[in-house]
């Protein structure tokens, strides 16, 4: 009797990392439900539905397809890299960062929650180093990323003794698109910004980054390996977040320049 190959599924699958976690699993064998906006790029061999992460009746009727499938991995890796100060972005800017960072990640793990369990599977999602760290230029970015972080706290321990395993990939600097706002609509009617001292360091910093391609080997190896919860894959952010968390310890003022200490 044949049987199926391993299922995994990945969203933001259309660019950047979760098109080469895609890219990835395929060539290790698994069938992928590769979800996204725009799923040009997206291999052939992968089963690939165009949507928006936000429309959530679509990404039901995706799960529902394939009820009958156990799950090996999710990756709800999603996300906007939605720039901005606290005060200046406009009500939009936090709905849009907040609908895909954070409700789209947790619906997708919802709505594929049966078919992990059913497959005793990895639940991942991509949150960011910057969920812990504090620099200015991206709040809309960051403080999405710490909240969801937050409920991934919490879903790692209403999962024990399901046979689910829960991961929050909290990445550094992997080269991707994700400053390439001009491709989302919403990206129009975010109001003009100035001076930006974040973008300029990413800008720079984008171009000795590790390519997204050599990052996602790094995960799924990782993933095999026995990633923990916490999982920072880069080494440099955790002086950062170790200082950031010195700060609030010794209550002095937070950071000014990605790392450094005021």
């Amino acid at each position: 009797m044949s049987t199926s190959p391993r299922l995994a599924v990945v969203t933001g699958a259309g660019s950047g990392i979760g098109l080469a976690l895609t890219r990835s699993l395929l060539d290790r064998g698994l069938d992928v439900v590769a979800i996204d906006r725009d799923v040009s790029a997206v291999d052939a061999r992968a089963f690939a539905h165009e949507i928006d992460v936000r429309d959530a009746a679509a990404m039901q009727r995706i799960a529902d397809a394939f009820v009958a499938r156990p799950l090996h991995c999710c990756f709800a890796n999603a996300g906007v890299g939605a720039p901005g100060s606290v005060l200046a972005s406009s009500d939009e800017t936090w709905q849009w960062a907040w609908d895909v960072n954070v409700a789209a990640v947790l619906r997708t793990l919802r709505l594929w929650w049966p078919h992990l369990v059913a497959g005793a599977g990895k639940a991942v999602a991509t949150v960011s180093a910057a969920a812990l760290q504090s620099y200015p230029g991206a709040d809309p970015y960051r403080a999405t990323k710490a909240a969801l972080l937050s409920a991934l706290e919490g879903l790692f321990y209403e999962a024990q003794g399901c046979g689910v395993s829960v991961h929050a990939l909290c990445p550094g600097l992997v080269r991707t698109d994700i400053t390439a706002l001009g491709r989302y609509d919403e990206a129009s009617r975010l109001p003009p910004m100035g001076p930006n001292p974040f973008a300029d360091f990413i800008g720079e910093a984008m171009k000795h980054a590790e390519t997204a391609d050599h990052f996602a080997v790094r995960v799924l190896d990782e993933l095999d390996a026995g990633a923990p919860f916490y999982w920072f894959t880069h080494r440099e952010t955790m002086d950062w977040i170790d200082k950031r968390h010195k700060c609030v310890v010794r209550r002095t003022r937070p950071f000014t320049d990605f790392g450094s200490a005021a």
